[in-house]
């Protein structure tokens, strides 16, 4: 990142997070509660350091009943306890690994967060003396929520924190959103930032992002081009029918297609940096086809993986508003009986084991001596 053609915020010119090439990790998404004490689990930070990792987002679920519902809250079985994330925020730490801190929204329904939304009260036609305002009553718990995991961030010493993550059906609401950012300013003293899709920026047109202190993409682009695949093939998405692609044309397909996007995002933001804070393929062969997909069921790849991982560093190291990524994921708390049918390796986004970790860790090293 060059920060003379960067927005950074006056008092954080200096943090950690804008003075090298992030080169982090996804860790705990759909822990729950005691995973993060589990001995195996414990042991991660050590073997993050071991990788080179310098940054990792760190999760919390808190959930609610539907995507419906208008009160978010703290779960027994889903939401990790504060002893757990304090004691790992120190592992981390102790290992040299920075933390994006990273609520996430659960819904017991099984919808996707990016579905939560409600009805506008200027067109939900609803009868006069029973009128409801469920974004109000949702955003006013959601701070409440905020209010307690901002205490737990500025005291556990996370150097950053995620404000929301991928809901899409919400992030209309401007006025409420810069109502949750001035809620966390008062509360939390390091940056800031909110997760979007590219949905985000096609669908809408959110504002209220320009007073974030930085970007967060949540980003899989295709690393080679579907119609390469047979004709016949194209209903169904082989992915074993890709010819294996090298280094080079990955890097030329994401240059072509993808540059351009993430440095006209940042622009259209005023130029603030811009991490992607989720990214990243599986270990299966034909992936970076639809690297966001679980549903390939293709034989084990680990070359692939580690090859769209350098040609994604090569390709987006370039733009001077980029931060760098944080793949997904390190760890997995889903099991997916595909990902594990090849006796050559598992077949997930992990990188532990695999060739993209050794990948990792010499651009952590690059970043370093930078």
């Amino acid at each position: 990142m060059e920060k003379s053609k960067t927005v950074i915020p006056e008092r954080f010119k200096d943090h950690r997070l804008f003075t090298g090439t992030v080169c982090g990790t996804n860790f705990g998404f759909m822990a729950k509660r005691g995973y993060y004490l589990r001995p195996e689990v414990a042991g991660q930070p050590e073997l993050m350091e071991k990788a080179g990792i310098n940054w990792t987002t760190l999760n919390l679920n808190f959930c609610q009943d539907r995507y419906t519902s208008d009160k978010v809250y703290l779960d027994f079985e889903y939401s990790s306890g504060e002893y757990e994330i304090s004691e790992t925020v120190k592992r981390l730490h102790d290992h040299g690994v920075s933390v994006l801190f990273k609520p996430c929204l659960t819904n017991l329904d099984g919808v996707w967060m990016g579905k939560v939304s409600f009805p506008s009260p200027k067109h939900s036609n609803q009868i006069a003396g029973v009128k409801n305002s469920y974004a109000e009553n949702w955003f006013r718990s959601y701070i409440e929520a905020y209010k307690y995991f901002c205490e737990l961030a500025e005291r556990t010493g996370m150097e950053a924190m995620m404000i929301g993550c991928e809901y899409l059906g919400l992030e209309c609401e401007d006025a409420y959103w810069r109502r949750v950012i001035e809620e966390v300013r008062g509360r939390y003293s390091q940056p800031i930032t909110y997760e979007f899709t590219p949905e985000s920026l096609a669908e809408g047109d959110p504002k209220w992002m320009e007073e974030l202190d930085f970007l967060s993409f949540s980003f899989y682009p295709a690393a080679a081009d579907e119609k390469e695949l047979p004709e016949k093939d194209l209903l169904r998405l082989d992915p074993t029918a890709m010819k294996p692609k090298t280094v080079e044309e990955m890097r030329s397909y994401l240059e072509k297609t993808q540059k351009e996007k993430i440095g006209a995002i940042s622009r259209r933001f005023g130029s603030k940096p811009i991490a992607f804070t989720e990214y990243g393929t599986r270990s299966s062969h034909g992936n970076i086809l639809r690297p966001y997909t679980t549903r390939f069921d293709s034989y084990y790849d680990g070359k692939e993986q580690a090859d769209y991982m350098e040609a994604s560093f090569e390709t987006f190291d370039g733009i001077p508003q980029w931060m760098g990524m944080f793949w997904w994921k390190w760890d997995e708390t889903q099991y997916r009986p595909h990902y594990h049918t090849d006796p050559n390796g598992d077949k997930g986004f992990t990188i532990q084991g695999k060739p993209a970790e050794e990948v990792m860790r010499l651009w952590c090293k690059k970043s370093r001596a930078e």
